[in-house]
């Protein structure tokens, strides 16, 4: 058998159903490599999936940036800050209005 990678899935009940069509080439290759790893099909196929999201969510919470536009992004980060004083009037009238605002 094959070491594959896995995710946890969703605790409790599954409730959600989906369907899809696949080619017969494909359904073949599913349904070998799901034996080679000792998965039923449907457990194969939700791993893939759910492997699939977990790529896509983590691609989504990164910022690739060329080196000189990180390097500007950086400098402008760490560049002291400056008052705008419509925003700073406002910051302090709503002192107080939210709870656990700072």
């Amino acid at each position: 058998m094959f070491a594959i990678e896995t995710v946890s899935p969703t605790p409790g009940k599954m409730e959600a159903r989906k369907e899809l069509r696949l080619h017969r080439a494909d359904e073949e290759r599913i349904k070998a490599a799901a034996a080679a790893t000792g998965l039923q099909e449907a457990d194969f196929i939700r791993q893939a999936a759910l492997l699939r999201a977990q790529e896509v969510e983590q691609r989504m919470s990164l910022s690739v940036l060329p080196v000189e536009a990180f390097d500007a992004f950086k400098a402008a980060v760490e560049a002291p800050g400056q008052v705008v004083p419509g925003l700073a009037r406002a910051s302090e009238a709503s002192k107080g209005l939210l709870k656990d605002a700072g």
